[in-house]
């Protein structure tokens, strides 16, 4: 340990190594302050990321689309604070183009070059979509981060993409998973109605000729009433019915 009343002047190479190591292990500074950043607001980047796409709230509401947005508590790395804001979208009106699109801003401003090595990227690349229900390259997917913050941590004078801060890489990490959680609940939903669909378009399909034989075969005077039973096989289109007319209303 160093005495507080020691003098800098005094301080050995060896002194100087154990008080830098020490203030980098230190937790309680005061974290600087982030009023001073403007980030866009979740409500704000869902209507830019459905206007870009081409995605309409109608989409949103009968489930043809996806939009879910978030914006993380601020943090700090290097003492300077930043805001992630993250936004995921997929639906028909997205053309997947092989992979998922990746959409990249900073501090309000959209980085166009060098994807491949931008630090939110890596975080896209890594994680595994498949737990998601995400099927790459066929699943249409478009992802959105937003870094806002007082030093955008740039890698190249040229400020075409944000370097791999291990601070930020994981707030966008841990940005990008909570907002596929809803994704998930959505894509998993979309595969329950087209596995409903198919089978009570073979019900639909077989039913009225089943009926049909057995009211001659029974020599009944009329065909028995095959829509309740039709309407039994359906439960997630069902679901879907009720929340279009409670959004009509």
């Amino acid at each position: 340990k160093l005495g507080s009343k020691k003098s800098p002047s005094k301080l050995t190479s060896a002194d100087i190594v154990t008080l830098a190591s020490a203030m980098k292990n230190y937790e309680d500074f005061v974290s600087p302050d982030p009023t001073s950043l403007s980030p866009l607001g979740a409500d704000l980047l869902a209507t830019g990321i459905k206007k870009e796409l081409g995605i309409s709230d109608e989409d949103v509401q009968n489930g043809s689309a996806f939009v879910a947005t978030l914006q993380r508590k601020p943090a700090t790395y290097s003492g300077f604070p930043f805001i992630i804001e993250v936004g995921i979208a997929s639906g028909k009106q997205i053309e997947t183009q092989g992979k998922i699109l990746l959409f990249r801003f900073a501090n309000k401003i959209p980085l166009l070059f060098d994807e491949a090595s931008d630090v939110s990227w890596k975080v896209v690349d890594q994680i595994d979509w498949r737990g998601y229900r995400v099927i790459p390259g066929e699943t249409p997917l478009a992802v959105f981060v937003h870094v806002c913050s007082t030093k955008i941590p740039y890698k190249t004078v040229g400020k075409e993409f944000i370097a791999d801060r291990p601070e930020v890489e994981h707030e966008i990490l841990n940005a990008i998973r909570e907002a596929s959680r809803n994704l998930r609940i959505y894509l998993s939903r979309r595969e329950h109605l087209a596995q409903e669909k198919k089978r009570v378009d073979v019900f639909e399909k077989y039913l009225p000729k089943v009926a049909q034989f057995s009211t001659k075969l029974s020599k009944a005077k009329k065909e028995p009433d095959i829509k309740p039973l039709l309407k039994g096989l359906i439960k997630y289109g069902a679901e879907e019915n009720e929340e279009g007319k409670e959004g009509s209303e």
